[in-house]
């Protein structure tokens, strides 16, 4: 009955990652949006965005107010705002609803978003918190695909209909109050240092992985956006870009399943294969102007590299925090650089677009490539360099 126990909360704070990714499940929406309520291409665009703005906000309140109420209040204030912001375009359709639906809905994932995380490195240590971070960001592909393609069948009956998905935030309420215990005043797992000798600072490497973040969040984030747009300027209004939206997480469920593998297999050259699947994937879409497979594959393998490079950077700020105020602290840094990877999305792609002098939706691609490129390139020589250093 413990094993049973243990399982049960491990699948309740699990549970609450499958609705932490919605924001961008209604991509495949966005067409027929823009088609009836007659709105530009930046204003289709900004929806699938928005959100990161208000949960950029939130996240710098929700450590303060895990500290003051605990974590699972925390979290069930913003389950709650989702459930209820997320699917206000039901009963409103116009422009101005939609963009106050996702505002709420970005306040309420912010509430939680780091939170979600900082659950599995409070109860749990080495070799399992690794793989349970993976399989959180499977669980994440998992509600992710689900409620992606659940969008896109409620879109043959109306494109309001698409956000009833968000719905799910309140069972999850209940499974989170049930079986999760309160974590208020808890130290992280396996921490061997006292709490009065450790000192609440952030270890000054963390301020270069939140930089990366940015830069991996904006590019990926920039793939999801553009897809369905390229997809019909490809193959035509026919295209129904949420089957193929709704696909693409199960290549980062499997990929989350494999995480703990791939790390204890790899090591410390684990961060080689992220870096080079990511040039891999952009310089895919790249080439995939008027190429629909390219666009496709791209598409699915982008969930790989983030599977990985997501648990891989929480399992690292998990070492390197000494208590739970500092982890949640971190973790909402980190959080907040993939929001702003996210919001900047957009604005960037325009930019890089004006950057390049053209007017095509891969344009910005390539220069998301050079950059992995020269980062990777970077890394090997510096790693290099320790190496014989060290010898």
């Amino acid at each position: 009955m413990n094993h049973f126990h243990k399982l049960r909360t491990k699948l309740a704070i699990l549970s609450v990652s499958l609705i932490l990714t919605s924001a961008p499940v209604i991509n495949g929406v966005l067409p027929s949006m823009k088609n009836d309520l007659n709105l530009t291409q930046a204003q289709t665009e900004i929806l699938s965005t928005l959100p990161n703005l208000f949960v950029v906000i939130s996240i710098l309140l929700s450590s303060f107010m895990a500290d003051k109420i605990g974590m699972k209040r925390t979290v069930s204030l913003g389950l709650l705002l989702v459930g209820i912001g997320g699917s206000l375009p039901i009963l409103i359709s116009s422009y101005p609803a939609v963009i106050l639906s996702r505002l709420i809905l970005g306040a309420g994932l912010g509430l939680f978003n780091s939170l979600a995380i900082s659950f599995i490195s409070i109860f749990y240590a080495s070799h399992e918190r690794a793989s349970l971070l993976g399989i959180r960001n499977a669980f994440e592909n998992i509600g992710q695909a689900c409620l992606t393609l659940l969008a896109g069948l409620l879109l043959t009956f109306a494109w309001r209909y698409s956000f009833a998905v968000y719905l799910l935030a309140f069972p999850l309420i209940l499974i989170l109050n049930l079986f999760v215990p309160e974590t208020k005043g808890q130290t992280v797992a396996a921490e061997k240092v006292k709490p009065r000798a450790v000192k609440e600072k952030i270890d000054p490497s963390i301020y270069g992985i939140f930089l990366f973040g940015i830069l991996m969040m904006m590019s990926n984030s920039a793939i999801l956006v553009r897809f369905p747009s390229m997809a019909v300027l490809i193959e035509g209004n026919a295209v129904n870009a949420s089957i193929y939206l709704a696909l693409m997480p199960l290549f980062g469920i499997i990929a989350g399943l494999l995480f703990g593998t791939v790390n204890r297999i790899f090591r410390s050259k684990t961060i080689y294969l992220y870096l080079t699947l990511l040039l891999v994937v952009n310089l895919l879409v790249s080439l995939a102007a008027n190429h629909f497979v390219l666009l496709v594959l791209a598409l699915f393998l982008s969930g790989v590299p983030i599977a990985w490079m997501v648990p891989h950077i929480f399992n690292c700020l998990g070492n390197l925090s000494k208590t739970g105020t500092q982890l949640n602290v971190s973790t909402s840094l980190m959080v907040v650089g993939f929001n702003l990877g996210g919001l900047l999305a957009p604005s960037g792609m325009q930019f890089l677009q004006f950057v390049a002098g053209s007017k095509s939706l891969a344009a910005p691609f390539p220069f998301f490539t050079i950059l992995y490129g020269l980062l990777l390139a970077i890394l090997v020589i510096r790693n290099g360099k320790d190496s014989h250093n060290q010898t």
